[in-house]
């Protein structure tokens, strides 16, 4: 979907291997990552590495725990960060976005990726939009 959002960056290669652990200078799609593991009943993306990658969605990323993001761009937020960030109405589950957990992002970009999870988390994406 990059060539729908923008130009498939010089370099890089569209992930087809959605059981790799590691993908670099690749465009990941996490609907893609997320729908093999349903098929066997595996509810989370969990443990992969991401470096240098594009990951699209649309979809809205649930950050269970354990992630972490390294000098990452979250995604254009249209001026409002407020506007990538979707607080759970409910303490204790939320349907229909996709479980990451334990994931390392370096250096990577998100497309059409909205977020919930915990409040600390949200806390910290909101932060990136106020002025230092």
């Amino acid at each position: 979907m990059t060539d729908i959002y923008a130009p498939m960056p010089p370099g890089f290669t569209r992930a087809t291997d959605m059981s790799a652990q590691t993908y670099d200078r690749s465009v990941v799609s996490l609907v893609d990552l997320v729908r093999p593991r349903l098929a066997s009943r595996e509810m989370v993306v969990r443990n992969l590495t991401f470096t240098n990658c594009v990951i699209e969605g649309p979809a809205v990323m649930l950050v269970v725990g354990g992630c972490q993001f390294d000098a990452c761009d979250f995604g254009n937020p249209s001026g409002d960060i407020r506007n990538l960030v979707l607080r759970p109405a409910s303490p204790s589950a939320v349907i229909g976005a996709i479980p990451v957990q334990d994931c390392k992002f370096r250096n990577c970009q998100f497309v059409g990726i909205g977020y919930t999870g915990g409040d600390h988390f949200l806390d910290q994406i909101l932060s990136l939009g106020k002025p230092q």
